[in-house]
């Protein structure tokens, strides 16, 4: 297990590298839903060059973990900045997005012909925005028989197409993912005791959205003889349910994020599971860093 005071956090924004000894505190959410995480990033007592130096929609990455193990936790774009002063500290917070600000702002006017597939148009989209494609693997790669008319924000079209896929959406560290709920990705990640699993794991119920396929049944009148014909079909009618899962904290780890698929062992618990959601915090002048998550039988 990786040593406690060995840690190594690094902010790079607007092509300054920020590190120790500076002071970094950050709060990094994520989770699967189409939600756009807004973060902050603060940093202590930086010099009035390197804060002015710095402008908005600038690439922010933010590093954390420890000197033999540390990664990307969060990448995004620089929304806004502010500096304040708290007795003799002066403090900077980087409000930050993980996703690009033409994602959430942009605007797309455009008409795709009949027969397009939800997926080529799931790709352009990416494109538009200014994402990569972390995975689209599509339940139903829906085919818009008459076409397709694009007109409003990208974020929105991205997420009714997904819809329309059956699919869930999520931004993860500037890459989108659109595919099946229960999907993810198999790292081969342990989490332990031994690892950095902190305290017994608790149980939860998280609701977790379904498709139920119902009968329906149409009346529909008979022009010729003026008589009606029962007409059943088969349609998907949203649901959900509960879903017995655990809420665990661990040293900080960067390779825990959405979707990650991890082996969890503790005295009580023992088997494979989906993180759902969770939040990775640090404070590298104080006692905080570690990763707290959700996650979900596979």
């Amino acid at each position: 297990m990786s040593n406690l005071y060995m840690r190594k956090t690094t902010f790079l924004v607007g092509g300054r590298e920020i590190t120790d000894p500076l002071t970094i505190k950050f709060s990094i959410p994520f989770g699967d839903n189409d939600k756009v995480d807004t973060i902050d990033i603060q940093v202590y007592n930086l010099k009035d060059e390197t804060i002015n130096s710095i402008t908005i929609n600038q690439v922010a990455i933010l590093s954390a973990g420890y000197v033999d193990d540390n990664g990307v936790i969060f990448s995004g774009t620089l929304k806004k900045k502010e500096t304040k002063w708290e007795g003799l500290d002066k403090i900077t917070t980087f409000k930050c997005i993980d996703c690009t600000l033409d994602y959430t702002l942009g605007v797309i006017k455009r008409t795709y012909g009949r027969n397009t597939p939800a997926s080529l148009i799931l790709r352009e989209l990416a494109r538009d925005a200014g994402l990569a494609i972390g995975d689209i693997d599509l339940p139903v790669d829906f085919i818009y028989r008459s076409g397709k008319a694009l007109n409003g924000k990208i974020k929105f079209l991205v997420s009714e197409i997904a819809k329309d896929c059956k699919a869930k959406l999520h931004i993860n560290k500037g890459r989108m993912y659109v595919r099946d709920r229960s999907k993810g990705d198999k790292l081969g990640l342990d989490i332990s005791k031994e690892t950095g699993l902190i305290d017994e794991p608790e149980e939860i119920e998280e609701e977790v959205k379904t498709e139920k396929k119902v009968e329906k049944k149409n009346d529909k009148k008979n022009e010729k003889s003026d008589e009606k014909r029962d007409e059943k079909k088969s349609v998907s009618k949203p649901t959900k349910k509960k879903l017995k899962g655990y809420k665990i904290k661990m040293l900080l780890n960067h390779k825990v994020t959405t979707d990650v698929i991890i082996k969890l062992t503790s005295r009580k618990v023992n088997g494979v599971f989906r993180v759902s959601k969770g939040e990775h915090k640090g404070d590298t002048s104080g006692t905080e860093y570690y990763t707290e998550c959700e996650v979900v039988p596979v």
